[in-house]
């Protein structure tokens, strides 16, 4: 088991890199642990054995993951040398979902060789939920490996594979909640701050309750998200109780009452098919000097513009809000605020106008056939198709929505 939690934790962190070269370092640190967590191991065992791994790293013909950002770290030496190969992060796009073979082609996998298929799956599920605990990734190869078993006997009915996914349904959408989730939290910057906007247009609560539940959940996720122990996001993550139990009846729709009453993980499911309604709030307001005057002033006009929003995914509003954000505070720490404000204006006002027509084509995306949606919204099709979901992937859609906004401050700039 140590090998595959190392095989989870090496194809996370290094997502871009063959399995043979993930392997290759999985059994090298395999065979240091086995080396130097004996009582007879010298005190210097791990430190001298960490050296060696991290100049087998730098050579040209090196076996282990090419990780971006190697060659800087391979001109330091010694301890800062090591420091900073373990500091590395892959920070590109997310992978595309696994194209799951079928269950015929499954089985021969297996049959052929039933290690070398775990292994396998361990390492293509875990670099496409680089930011799942841990835990989540043994507990879904252990579910795969029940079933490809049980299920690739000659004596299996014919259903069996249905079954079997049908059971693991639940679990399933926890760990999409849960790998969405841990990704937004350490992927995007103002996380907190769209998924404040997010929770005021599905509950429609003021700026002080729905910032209230969102660093609730934020802080759990805080605890969470590293671990590698599933428990903790089972135990502390409690989306239903943040959002049920936290929200007077009363000022909820018929629709999330009803959601509220299913078991925790179908509450998951039914309120991400929920319809948001605008929280009919006075965005786009005249920017001045007063927003930076008060202490939470930015978060509150942040949050009018957010909470308007019905269909946009909480990762693009995330992004369009701290661009706005950027702008913003850059003005408040100059000395001449009212005048670079005036001056942002222009630039805030695009970005406003980007997240609702982002929003306009989401609604329409989740309408329309795709054929029609495609001739309707061609300008911003990748945007749209890709980032309308609030399981989008968070790297993906943050360059989308700056690639949109460069786009629609051109074509600002061409019309005036």
């Amino acid at each position: 088991m140590v090998g595959v939690d190392f095989t989870a934790l090496y194809s996370q962190k290094f997502p871009n890199s063959s399995m043979t070269e993930v392997t290759c370092l999985m059994d090298e640190t395999v065979r240091l642990a086995e080396r130097c967590c004996t009582k007879d191991a010298s005190d210097d065992c791990y430190d001298k054995g960490a050296t060696e791994i991290s100049e087998r790293s730098c050579q040209t013909d090196s076996p282990f993951p090419k990780h971006p950002g190697i060659g800087e770290c391979c001109a330091k030496e010694g301890q800062e040398r090591k420091l900073c190969l373990a500091l590395l992060s892959y920070a590109d796009e997310e992978l595309p979902s696994l194209l799951e073979p079928s269950n015929e082609e499954i089985c021969i996998q297996y049959r052929q060789d039933a290690g070398g298929y775990s292994t396998r799956f361990v390492y293509e599920f875990a670099r496409r939920h680089r930011s799942l605990p841990v835990g989540f990734v043994l507990n879904a190869t252990n579910i795969q490996l029940q079933m490809v078993e049980k299920c690739c006997s000659p004596s299996t009915s014919k259903t069996c594979f249905f079954n079997e996914r049908f059971q693991a349904r639940q679990f399933n959408t926890l760990m999409r909640f849960t790998s969405s989730a841990c990704h937004n939290h350490v992927t995007l910057r103002s996380y907190q701050m769209g998924l404040t906007g997010y929770i005021g247009s599905l509950l429609k609560t003021s700026f002080e309750k729905s910032q209230s539940l969102a660093k609730i959940f934020q802080e759990a996720l805080s605890k969470c998200c590293l671990q590698p122990s599933p428990e903790c996001i089972i135990q502390k993550v409690k989306f239903q109780n943040i959002l049920c139990n936290e929200t007077s009846p009363a000022s909820i729709s018929k629709d999330f009452q009803a959601c509220c009453i299913k078991a925790p993980l179908e509450t998951l499911f039914c309120m991400e098919n929920l319809k948001r309604q605008p929280h009919q709030l006075p965005g786009g307001q005249q920017l001045s000097s007063a927003i930076c005057e008060k202490g939470d002033a930015i978060e509150r006009y942040l949050f009018m513009i957010g909470a308007n929003q019905t269909s946009a995914s909480v990762p693009v509003v995330s992004t369009v809000l701290e661009h706005i954000r950027t702008e913003v505070t850059g003005c408040c720490s100059g000395t001449d605020t009212n005048s670079c404000l005036m001056q942002k204006e222009d630039d805030v006002r695009t970005l406003t106008a980007l997240l609702s027509k982002t929003d306009s084509y989401c609604a329409h995306y989740f309408r329309m056939d795709f054929p029609a949606f495609k001739t309707l919204v061609e300008a911003l099709l990748d945007l749209s198709s890709t980032c309308c979901f609030q399981h989008s992937p968070a790297l993906r859609c943050q360059k989308l929505v700056r690639s949109a906004n460069r786009r629609a401050h051109t074509q600002t700039i061409l019309y005036i």
